[in-house]
């Protein structure tokens, strides 16, 4: 008969759980590194920004001093127009503009602004900044004494680290040649536009990201790396193999042998399951102690691995009931399970008190030959009826559901008792 060419104990172990940890970890370096890149990236941004900043800030102090020559010097009015205007076309100055006391326009470097008073121009659709400005002044008595206030502020999401403006406003001693109010003082205003300095920031931001991702990616990648080649093959021991009996834990035992019953499904192959319960195991721990018990379950599972090919599944479900799945018929899975259990018998197991105690074992089997098919839920359950019958009819055998008798009452008394798709070993303890 042709053989499924199962991958084994070993090698299913790392193709369930290395599958699973090795998308985990690829994702996890992928997003380690992306995130550093990112923290770097922003962390740089913002040293940027605040040097940037610190730039404009300087900038905008100089523009104030050199503008206030124009308002104390006593030059000529259409001079300090002109100083304004030439300012807003050779530097990024978005506005400038210079008010009196009473609030009147004096000079600025847009021609229509000149001669209208600063409320007014506030409500200028085109003033967004300047209301900006004035915001926490919104009457004309409170409008004129802002104006006696120093502020140099930026405009943004970040005003602590930079924005899209820098705007300034400073006063100054009123002194025009033919403006004869001789101890008056005017206000400077003056906006910098800075987001040619913050775009030229955020590029250098994403730049420095791009710059990062690809060393931090790849030292995240070796670090899996290591940990793949190091950490994760006893990462895969501690959590598929039980710690007392060193087979199967119950969940592992799960997940392989439904990747087993799937690939046998597909090359329509026979399989068996086996659920195996140790014979009056509680008497065991009572005559002989909980240590003793303990041995019996690691000499047994050693035994049951001993008779079965390295290809099969052995697995401990819980105290002393142990699963096994083949890859044979009903009738060959029989007779492979009652030789195990002969020589298990006929194994004397020593105890912690110098004793020995010879062990039986209820067996019960169901294949995918039966109504459960390739199910891995209705495996157990039909293989769980079976073992009812075994410890139920005197223990120490194997009962086959499909050659000894039929099965269905019990088969339906056990799918009553569980809930959904779990199922229960059955019988006497």
């Amino acid at each position: 008969m042709k053989r499924f060419r199962f991958t084994g104990r070993r090698a299913v172990q790392q193709e369930l759980l290395s599958g699973r940890i090795n998308r985990r970890l690829w994702l996890e370096a992928t997003l380690a590194a992306t995130a550093s890149s990112a923290l770097m990236a922003v962390v740089v941004g913002l040293v940027v920004l605040s040097q940037s900043a610190r730039g404009l800030q300087r900038q905008g102090e100089g523009l104030q001093r050199q503008l206030s020559v124009g308002i104390t010097s006593y030059q000529p009015l259409h001079d300090l127009q002109r100083l304004l205007q030439q300012a807003a076309s050779s530097r990024d100055v978005e506005s400038a503009l210079v008010v009196d006391q009473r609030g009147l326009v004096l000079a600025a470097s847009n021609n229509a602004l000149v001669g209208l008073t600063l409320p007014h121009v506030l409500q200028l659709p085109n003033q967004p900044l300047l209301r900006e400005l004035f915001r926490d002044c919104p009457t004309t008595s409170t409008l004129l004494t802002c104006l006696t206030r120093e502020e140099m502020v930026f405009h943004g999401p970040l005003p602590s680290v930079g924005g899209v403006a820098l705007m300034a406003m400073r006063q100054y001693p009123l002194a025009l040649e033919g403006v004869g109010r001789f101890g008056d003082r005017a206000t400077l205003i003056t906006i910098l536009d800075t987001q040619t300095v913050s775009r030229e920031a955020l590029l250098l931001v994403f730049q420095v990201f791009l710059a990062g991702l690809l060393p931090l990616l790849v030292g995240c990648v070796g670090l899996m790396l290591q940990l793949r080649r190091e950490l994760i093959p006893e990462l895969l021991r501690l959590a598929q193999i039980d710690s007392l009996s060193g087979i199967y834990n119950r969940r592992a035992f799960s997940e392989a042998a439904v990747a087993f019953l799937a690939r046998a499904q597909q090359a329509k192959l026979p399989m068996a399951m086996a659920l195996i319960d140790v014979d009056y195991f509680k008497q065991i721990n009572d005559n002989h102690g909980h240590d003793s018990g303990d041995q019996v379950i690691r000499d047994v599972s050693q035994l049951l691995r001993e008779g079965l090919r390295s290809s099969d599944l052995v697995g401990r479900l819980g105290g002393d009931e142990f699963a096994i799945l083949v890859q044979l018929t009903s009738w060959e899975a029989t007779q492979m399970l009652d030789r195990t259990r002969q020589l298990i018998h006929a194994t004397p197991i020593p105890t912690c008190g110098g004793k020995v105690v010879q062990v039986s074992l209820s067996i019960g089997l169901a294949s995918t030959a039966s109504e459960a098919g390739y199910d891995y839920a209705a495996l157990m359950r039909a293989a769980d009826a079976a073992l009812y019958l075994a410890k139920n009819g005197g223990r120490g055998q194997v009962v086959n559901q499909e050659e000894d008798r039929p099965v269905s009452s019990v088969l339906r008394a056990v799918s009553t008792s569980t809930s959904g798709e779990g199922w229960h070993i059955g019988g006497i303890g």
